[in-house]
């Protein structure tokens, strides 16, 4: 088609739609040239036009489009309202309209259309689009944010929102959103969980707006967590959603996730599931509501807090109380605090009011940054050896959220109460007053209640976690699988000079602490950077439950060093022992064979530990079975292939192992015993290393089967179901 004298208009959108179908640009700044200029070519170009679905679907959103900018953000009921008179809008179009905007594929739907529908359809989208663009050129079009912008906009900083503050929550969306995508292939869905949620709570706070009559002068007034009850109701909710006309920039992901929603009942029930979480972490950190149960969080409330990318910032003055000063949320996310060892100190009446100043309130912290580290290098392929994690619990000061001071609280409230803490700054920290009777900030203000009326308190509280820690070891000694201590609180526990007087000097020196700042740990660091912290005041190191503390702490550490010790052997690099053995004097031939052992072994084995002893004595017997196989057949040991080793062992294709592991020792023996070694002798190496490899052992930690040293060993280096597989 070749453009008469009126000229060509081009519309936006390429030669191609969304699924890479042709889109004939040509006919399309034809039509509309012609149709502003009030062409007689109009007609014509409308039926070409009819007659291919793909232009159609074009012309019907481009249309479609122009009445949103011009309704700021609204579709009039003329375009999707069939018992809506006003307007030019034929059925056909309303149809196209509500399908495009509730995500239906278009293109499908216009094929099934009868030709004359088409036409109609064409003309009257055609007729809408020519009207509204000579509107927008005389009058211009109001750029401002519409109202489902500003929805859409505040949708999307709630959740991105909720999801740092909940990194696990922002963890499950993402599995919730993989599951869908890649098991929903044909609905096409493009974007993130985020985006979905987005969508989602945008449409139903844009359905919320309307029903309380908020404009966009008045948006900051908007009660979003009204929208709580739309987002139970799944009927509602659908309905909603596919009436939405969702802003143009988000097109792309709104149809596949409006058309997703409305097949699959489970992928909606989801969106509406973490949608009702944002909006409820919101209204319950809101500071204004801190002393409110039933509070109505709004807009106002928490934009200015949230799009900053603090949890919990400073808000403005309570209207309804003035002189209260400024209030901000306790921070909870990630925060922990231990249960209270004791109850209401006694002497007190119920209903007193403390006033407590602190220099400084520790709390132990997880951070989720750290474990999102951990997490990306745990899946990183290209790191070798140790990975390089990081702690991802810490103990650290509590900061203002205000002004990040560390120091200098007041504590205020009775037993039982929510935390009320007061910052030198002027601001004042709260938890919520509907909160969990076990939350947070109750917690902490029993632990400063109980710390006021007797410091030894401090020094008390740690005994039972020390209690904890010392039972689980023990829990891990009477395991079957258990090799010794683990490796941190190996090298933690030897560091500490317990001959030192001072304990808390000795914790000092080797925990070298980085508080107020953050210092991770394991459970026995923090417990002991705890404890350092209790003792480091007279009055709880003077006091007898500070000497009972002390002592507890430093026989664990015993128990810790001595059992250590006993297990040192088993932390020995592997290659380190093996090299022991090979040093000890023997034959050439056995000399030669544990050189093309180390050889053989080294590569797979060069960070290896001895452990449980299993790789190190298969390691031997393989040197030994080079030996006895090349004396055999009178060669060097480089002749001796992995074959000639594995037909020395049990075969595993008979009944009952095939030839028994008792049987395969006695063949073993004979062997020896054939190529002059006394198997008692106790100057022969050859037969000490027998001597050591006949003994039994577990096939496995976990199996009740036991097997010489020699067969396990040798099986779990070079059998054929070896992990190491050391080839040769």
């Amino acid at each position: 088609m070749v453009a008469h004298e009126h000229g060509s208009v081009e519309l936006p959108g390429g030669p191609t739609d969304a699924e890479g179908r042709a889109v004939n640009e040509q006919l399309l700044g034809a039509l509309v040239g012609a149709a502003i200029k009030g062409s007689e070519c109009v007609a014509e170009h409308l039926d070409e036009v009819a007659a291919d679905p793909a232009c159609l679907v074009r012309l019907v959103t481009f249309s479609r489009l122009t009445v949103l900018r011009v309704y700021r953000g609204e579709l009039p009921g003329f375009m999707t309202d069939d018992d809506d008179g006003f307007g030019p809008s034929a059925p056909e179009l309303k149809r196209l309209v509500r399908a495009m905007t509730s995500g239906e594929p278009l293109f499908e739907l216009c094929e099934q259309m009868a030709p004359t529908e088409r036409r109609a359809a064409a003309g009257d989208a055609l007729d809408l689009l020519i009207g509204h663009l000579t509107l927008a050129h005389s009058e211009g079009l109001d750029d401002t944010e519409t109202l489902a912008e500003l929805c859409c906009a505040i949708g999307l900083v709630l959740v991105g929102w909720a999801l740092q503050a909940a990194p696990m929550v922002d963890r499950e969306l993402t599995e919730t959103w993989q599951k869908y995508q890649f098991g929903q292939r044909e609905a096409g869905l493009k974007g993130t969980g985020a985006d979905a949620v987005t969508l989602l709570l945008g449409t139903v706070l844009h359905h919320q707006a309307r029903k309380d009559e908020v404009s966009t002068e008045t948006f900051k007034d908007l009660v979003f967590t009204r929208a709580l009850p739309v987002l139970q109701d799944l009927d509602q909710t659908e309905e909603i959603l596919r009436a939405f006309a969702a802003p143009p920039e988000t097109d792309v992901t709104a149809a596949p996730i409006k058309r997703l929603a409305r097949r699959d009942r489970a992928f909606l029930s989801d969106l509406c599931s973490y949608a009702r979480h944002a909006l409820t972490l919101h209204s319950r950190n809101c500071p204004y509501g801190l002393r409110e149960a039933d509070h109505e969080c709004t807009v106002e409330h928490r934009l200015a807090a949230i799009t900053s990318g603090s949890q919990t910032l400073v808000s403005s003055p309570t209207p309804d109380a003035p002189g209260e000063g400024h209030r901000v949320a306790l921070p909870r996310i990630g925060y922990s605090e231990d249960r209270p060892t004791e109850g209401a100190p006694e002497g007190w009446p119920d209903d007193h009011t403390w006033q407590i100043n602190v220099d400084r309130i520790l709390l132990t912290r997880w951070d989720a940054d750290i474990a999102r580290w951990n997490e990306n290098i745990s899946e990183d392929s290209s790191i070798s050896g140790t990975p390089p994690y990081d702690n991802e619990t810490g103990l650290e000061a509590f900061a203002c959220p205000a002004c990040t001071s560390r120091e200098n609280f007041l504590a205020e409230g009775r037993w039982g109460d929510p935390l009320t803490l007061h910052c030198s700054c002027g601001v004042t920290i709260m938890s919520p007053v509907d909160a969990d009777p076990d939350d947070l900030g109750r917690r902490l203000l029993k632990r400063l209640i109980l710390c006021e009326a007797d410091p030894a308190y401090a020094a008390r509280r740690l005994m039972p976690s020390l209690a904890e820690l010392q039972e689980r070891e023990q829990s891990r000694r009477s395991r079957r699988s258990y090799l010794g201590p683990e490796a941190d609180t190996v090298a933690l526990a030897e560091a500490i000079d317990l001959e030192q007087d001072e304990l808390v000097q000795a914790l000092t020196a080797v925990l070298r602490p980085r508080l107020p700042e953050r210092h991770g740990g394991n459970a026995l660091t923090l417990l002991l950077l705890k404890t350092a912290y209790a003792l480091s005041s007279p009055m709880v190191t003077d006091s007898e439950d500070g000497a009972r503390l002390a002592t507890a702490a430093r026989a664990f550490l015993a128990d810790l060093k001595e059992e250590s010790a006993r297990w040192a052997p088993t932390r020995q690099l592997l290659l380190d022992r093996l090299r022991s053995w090979q040093d000890a004097a023997g034959p050439e031939a056995w000399q030669a064979a544990w050189a093309r052992m180390i050889d053989l072994a080294a590569p797979q084995f060069k960070d290896h530990r001895v452990r449980d002893g299993r790789l190190r004595d298969g390691c031997a017997a393989l040197a030994l079975a080079l030996y006895v196989l090349a004396r055999e057949a009178d060669t060097g040991v480089d002749q001796i292939n992995k074959n000639q080793v594995l037909a020395l062992l049990p075969s595993p294709t008979t009944d009952s192992a095939a030839e028994p592991a008792a049987e395969t020792l006695l063949h073993w023996g004979a062997l020896l015993e054939s190529l002059g070694h006394d198997l008692e002798a106790d100057d022969d190496p050859v037969a000490e290393m027998w001597r050591h490899l006949r003994t039994p052992v577990r096939v496995n930690p976990y199996s009740e089967q036991f097997e010489p040293a020699l067969t396990a060993g040798l099986d779990a280096v070079v059998g054929p179901r070896s992990y190491y597989g050391i080839c040769f």
